[in-house]
């Protein structure tokens, strides 16, 4: 039983938790991308931009949630706050930031008729997909990974995903279409991820304790600023891609990064498994071993998953979405490195925000990361377009890794070293769950 008196589900091991967010989320994708081929090829390279800019827009908005999420699980996790408490908390931070982000997305519509459809549909999904952002890291904390997987893989995964193809391909929808089930899909994983709530939690939530609402707010708002900021030196390439090149140019670099991207699968997958067990393990020492364990398995899946992409991807993309979008494969190749290294960017930014409760620090090394993604990429397009965009993603990312490994390495006594070399028991672990493999009660 937990402190709240809710029975605590068996605790998987790392590996099947693994091997179940990987299938989901290849699942999820698989038909993401078949749903986007069909809009690239049926509707044309602007309609895949105007799409894929809603979901950067919404993606920008999930940062405010970001905040929300580590104070959760700050709170939930190494305080071992009360659940109902830091929930209720939870809940007027989410009320407020969707309120917010509605309206601001609401203003930028009325301005920006060029991406307006994109703005009005994110104006729909942006308190759903707050409301969802937070509440996965509860399931996480209670060690029910896989419930939550299957939820978001039949809602916002791959169920939206396989309506939108079926929409596109059998009944010729049009750009409002695939956003209005892009929206529906959100509202449905909001109302279902609800239903477990009171179990985990231990009851109602309890608007009980003011203190801690002004404590949340404070290391959720440098939680937040730290991801937004982050957010920004991730993606800042791709506002000013939309603002100073033609709109088919965006639809073209937004399908290099999402191809590219596919090196992420593995590194999601050990992230969102091991988040939980990282913010309860009751040692330091062994969640932060745990940690430098998962950045060791990130970057080396990334590579072996970035040479065959780097070799075959831009022969597919032609194979797969025609000539039109041929300029993609050179501008996949140049941000390949730095997809790599940035795949182990989620674990050490939640164990230097959410596990030590550092956002400060977090933040100060997102905004050098931002500063410099933000000048090099304007150099970059002046000069030389969507490939200058592209080597400056690849620098910022390798830039940011560097600076985050530094600090954890400061913070947990763990060597540089040792977020690089592969140990003995890394492949046994990752490969037989039944022998070897990483408990997530245990950092071993």
């Amino acid at each position: 039983m937990s402190d709240t008196g809710e029975a605590i589900p068996q605790r998987r091991g790392l590996t099947r938790l693994t091997l179940n967010t990987f299938a989901n989320l290849t699942l999820g994708l698989g038909l993401q991308v078949a749903a986007g081929i069909a809009v690239g090829r049926l509707l044309g390279p602007a309609a895949k931009g105007q799409i894929a800019y809603a979901g950067y827009i919404v993606a920008l908005a999930l940062t405010a949630g970001e905040g929300v999420r580590a104070a959760v699980a700050y709170f939930m996790g190494p305080r071992a706050l009360p659940r109902t408490s830091v929930w209720a908390t939870a809940l007027r931070l989410i009320a407020g930031l969707g309120l917010a982000g509605t309206a601001l997305a609401l203003a930028f519509a009325a301005t920006d008729r060029a991406h307006a459809i994109a703005y009005l549909a994110a104006a729909i999904v942006i308190p759903f997909a707050l409301y969802l952002q937070v509440i996965n890291i509860v399931y996480q904390l209670s060690h029910r990974v896989e419930r939550i997987n299957l939820q978001n893989t039949l809602t916002i995964g791959g169920g939206a995903s396989a309506a939108i193809l079926i929409a596109v391909v059998a009944f010729h929808a049009g750009v409002p279409a695939v956003l209005g089930i892009w929206a529906a899909s959100y509202l449905l994983g909001a109302l279902w991820s609800r239903t477990a709530l009171r179990g985990m939690l231990g009851g109602r939530p309890r608007f009980d304790n003011p203190q801690l609402l002004r404590g949340a707010a404070t290391f959720g708002g440098k939680a937040a600023l730290a991801a937004v900021v982050a957010f920004l030196a991730l993606r800042v390439d791709v506002f000013i891609v939309a603002a100073m090149l033609a709109p088919a140019l965006l639809g073209i670099y937004t399908l290099a990064l999402s191809s590219g991207e596919l090196i992420w699968l593995a590194s999601r997958s050990l992230t969102w498994s091991a988040t939980g067990t990282i913010a309860t393990l009751e040692s330091e020492r062994e969640a932060a071993e745990l940690t430098a364990k998962i950045v060791r398995g990130t970057l080396y899946a990334g590579i072996a998953v970035a040479i065959p992409l780097f070799i075959f991807a831009p022969w597919a993309i032609v194979a797969v979405y025609g000539e039109r979008f041929a300029a993609s494969g050179p501008i996949l190749r140049v941000v390949l490195p730095g997809l790599v290294l940035y795949g182990a960017d989620g674990v050490l930014s939640f164990y230097l925000s959410a596990r030590s409760g550092k956002p400060g620090t977090l933040l100060m090394l997102e905004s050098i990361s931002f500063a410099l993604c933000a000048t090099l990429t304007l150099a970059g397009v002046l000069r030389y377009g969507a490939i200058g965009a592209a080597a400056a993603n690849t620098a910022t990312y390798a830039l940011a890794i560097m600076l985050k490994a530094a600090f954890f390495s400061r913070q947990s006594g763990i060597s540089p070293m040792a977020l690089l070399l592969p140990r003995a028991g890394d492949l046994p672990g990752f490969l037989r769950p039944g022998r070897a493999s990483i408990s997530t009660t245990s950092a071993s």
